[in-house]
């Protein structure tokens, strides 16, 4: 059942582009039964100025089958700017409701699924919405009475094509990122099976160094360094005169297969009479290393040659995944949270209360995908080992005021009480100072969507010898012992957060870990049902010992801190 979900919810994505036109069409038929009888004009020219709104909708589902090409793309969006910068005109400017139409040209473009007509359309957006402000403030654009009133009609369909367009380019995008990052997996663990392949396989650049050797490579000739990864392949010879035969065979098999007979270094440094069988794969080459010419042999050659291969590809295809997902997801969200965020903060003018309260529910919602594409981001940058710590030296404190100030609006909203427990001395750490902000954000976020109204959420940070302690504790729904065992995992989340409105992607609590172990610390979880849940991490990553201050027997005194924000939450309240 949760595929079918997934499938429907992909094939109403992919075909975003005709209903965002459909919406608009339906917009127009709907608002033109109310507005029709409010314009005095003569009725051709009532029909006209509907067919110049309709004009891009009508397009956009006559070129649907052509929007691969540059021209048709460029067209439809000067068409739907151009429509935006004439009701904008008509309407008496910037300060009318007009100007919410600017951002439907890339809503379509983002319906359709095109990142590069995403990112077009929005330049001409944003162009033609500063030729008509400046327009507008040099006095071109006289102000037009009851033009709020005829706009009003079109505003909750623009703000549904607005939603509905970039809502299908993240289902598409989000789509994309679990294919590739399920590919890169299957890549993984092809390339683990070759390291730990029992025949002796050995991969190598085409200038002859070694990239990668299985295990059987070591059993044959177990006196070979630790990590030979980076070494010239000649280190495997025995005589002058083989470690040549292994340079030249190297550098031959980048291009087609070879075959040498030669000795290399064995049990006790004797010589070992192999026979080298390599052939060429992308980024240089493979070959085994037998004593016999047997059919086993070279059915493995061809498999590690065949998973070689693959766990290429699948890396370059992660790779260009990484380098394009920001471009795919964050060009569109940035560009509905600009836009909404024009209209929340009613920048040019006031709006109807209810069509308000629609934008701000969408600069709300652009605002959570954003942080959901970063934990995506951050955990393929982890995974893919290009995540780079910056360590600075700096006070804990700094970082656990800074993080408590974020979360205690959003602790007090859900009728929280957020409280940090004082630390007695400084204490100074050298770590990334952003990864360490990242982990008890996300720890405190946890706690807060998981803590009903009248709990409270205490943070801590202790000494402990040579290791700074983090822990953040909560009185909320709390997990079974062995529901809190898999938690940490990417994307596995608790069975309770299927319940909450802020669903996230399973990435909290396993960023915390990879973050932890990145600064060589370790995270845990204690929980109980019903009673609450206490996440603690430990880094080794004070600059100077600070002695066993933390008893370690009551969780730092996380529960008995808990307790007491409770009471005196209470004890205010009774006093109110």
């Amino acid at each position: 059942m949760k595929q079918t979900r997934r499938d429907i919810t992909l094939w109403i994505a992919e075909r975003g582009g005709p209903v965002v036109n459909l919406i608009w069409l339906a917009t127009l038929g709907w608002a033109a039964t109310r507005v029709w009888p409010m314009v005095d004009a003569p009725v051709w020219a009532k029909v006209v100025g509907i067919g110049v709104l309709a004009l891009p909708a009508v397009a956009g589902l006559v070129l649907s089958a052509r929007l691969t090409k540059d021209f048709d793309r460029f067209l439809i969006a000067m068409l739907w700017t151009s429509m935006a910068v004439a009701v904008t005109a008509a309407g008496g400017g910037i300060n009318g409701l007009g100007v919410i139409l600017f951002p439907l040209a890339p809503a379509v473009a983002a319906a359709y699924g095109d990142r590069e007509a995403v990112i077009k359309a929005s330049a001409v957006a944003l162009m033609a919405f500063a030729v008509t402000l400046a327009l507008d403030i040099a006095g071109f654009i006289q102000p037009a009475p009851q033009m709020v009133a005829y706009h009003i009609p079109f505003v909750l369909g623009a703000l549904s094509m607005l939603a509905y367009g970039f809502t299908c380019a993240s289902i598409r995008a989000i789509k994309t990122a679990d294919r590739i990052r399920e590919e890169a997996e299957a890549g993984r663990v092809r390339a683990r099976a070759f390291d730990a392949a029992p025949a002796p396989l050995i991969a190598c650049d085409p200038k002859g160094r070694v990239l990668a050797a299985s295990q059987g490579l070591r059993e044959l000739s177990p006196g070979l360094p630790r990590s030979i990864e980076d070494l010239p392949v000649c280190d495997l010879g025995f005589e002058e005169e083989d470690r040549v035969l292994l340079t030249s065979a190297a550098r031959k098999s980048a291009g087609r297969p070879v075959e040498e007979l030669l000795a290399i270094r064995g049990l006790r440094g004797r010589p070992e009479t192999v026979k080298l069988s390599a052939a060429p794969i992308s980024g240089g080459s493979v070959a085994s290393l037998a004593a016999d010419d047997s059919v086993v042999v070279e059915t493995a050659l061809r498999e590690a040659e065949e998973s070689r291969r693959e766990a290429i590809e699948d890396a370059r295809a992660k790779s260009q995944f990484l380098a394009s997902v920001s471009h795919e997801l964050r060009t569109p969200l940035n560009a509905i949270i600009g836009f909404s965020d024009v209209m929340k903060t009613r920048l040019f003018g006031p709006m109807p209360a209810r069509y308000a309260e629609y934008a701000d529910l969408i600069h709300e919602s652009g605002q959570h995908l954003m942080e959901l594409i970063g934990d995506v981001l951050d955990m393929s940058k982890i995974e893919a080992d290009r995540y780079e710590l910056a360590p600075e030296e700096f006070d804990i404190a700094e970082v656990l005021s800074v993080t408590a100030k974020m979360m205690r609006l959003q602790a007090e909203e859900a009728g929280l009480t957020l409280s940090v427990d004082p630390l007695d001395d400084p204490i100074k750490v050298t770590a990334d100072r952003k990864a360490l902000r990242q982990i008890l954000l996300n720890l405190l976020s946890n706690a807060v969507k998981f803590t009903p109204a009248g709990g409270a959420v205490v943070v801590m940070a202790r000494s402990l010898g040579s290791n700074l302690v983090l822990a953040v504790g909560d009185s909320g729904v709390g997990l079974d012992p062995e529901e809190a065992a898999r938690l940490g995992q990417p994307y596995r989340q608790a069975k309770n957060a299927r319940d909450i409105e802020n669903r996230g992607t399973g990435l909290g609590l396993s960023l915390v870990r990879a973050l932890s172990e990145l600064h060589g610390g370790t995270m845990s979880i204690a929980s109980r049902k019903g009673v609450g849940t206490t996440v603690t991490v430990t880094l080794p990553i004070l600059v100077e010992a600070k002695g066993e201050i933390l008893s370690g027997t009551d969780d730092m005194g996380v529960r008995a801190q808990i307790e007491r924000a409770q009471a005196a939450s209470k004890t205010l309240a009774s006093a109110g």
